[in-house]
């Protein structure tokens, strides 16, 4: 077990791998995705659910319970998903959701990793293969009974997988404040990857196209 402090929040981790045990008790404290927090953390409101699609092990939802009516949080990576819930569980947090489900409109996606787990699941990647379910983003809000104005942030972390999740039409209907992490780092098209995020965020949105990784805050409107 680890004990952790971020963002003003005290909480366990289940130890695990030398390497992961590593970036919760290095890393993670002390500078990861720093920015991230201060984005979404200000947004968050003890009345509202807080969507984190790209779970992972709880990094960000361990931290945002606190400040959050309740976390519904969506992984497919089934290693991971089982850390997410030991994590869960150890700390005793009753208002986070958990689902070992992809989010995408199509039937069902494979995702695969070098290493299952480690946080870099992804759907352009063969190895390990797994196939997962998946549930739309229509679907959670109707599932949970959900309106915009129900929602303080939906943070996005998918390793590629952001540019066919936004082209789901229901999107574009939602108005939310939404954290999303891009990784034009698993393409080698990557001017195309560009293109097609396009598609959901208008062709002037300042994208800086030679990047291979970049976190964006679309606040409400």
């Amino acid at each position: 077990m680890i004990q952790l402090t971020k963002a003003g929040v005290n909480f366990k981790v289940t130890s695990s791998t030398p390497e992961l045990n590593n970036f919760w008790q290095t890393i993670y404290q002390e500078m990861w995705e720093n920015e991230t927090f201060n984005q979404i953390v200000p947004h968050l409101d003890k009345n509202k659910t807080f969507i984190d699609i790209g779970a992972w092990q709880g990094p960000i939802s361990l931290v945002a319970q606190q400040y959050s009516k309740q976390c519904v949080c969506f992984e497919p990576d089934t290693l991971a998903y089982t850390y997410l819930k030991h994590n869960v569980q150890l700390n005793g947090f009753t208002n986070i959701v958990c689902e070992n489900v992809a989010v995408s409109a199509k039937p069902k996606l494979n995702i695969g990793a070098a290493v299952l787990g480690d946080g870099v699941t992804s759907f352009t990647k063969l190895d390990n293969s797994i196939e997962c379910k998946t549930i739309s983003i229509q679907k959670i809000f109707e599932k949970y009974k959900l309106t915009a104005d129900d929602v303080s942030v939906i943070k996005i972390d998918i390793e590629g997988y952001e540019c066919e999740l936004l082209k789901d039409p229901f999107w574009k209907t939602l108005n939310v404040n939404m954290h999303i992490s891009l990784h034009g780092l698993f393409f080698k098209d990557k001017q195309k990857y560009f293109t097609d995020l396009q598609e959901y965020f208008g062709v002037d949105y300042p994208f800086n196209t030679h990047a291979d990784t970049q976190e964006i805050f679309i606040g409400k409107k």
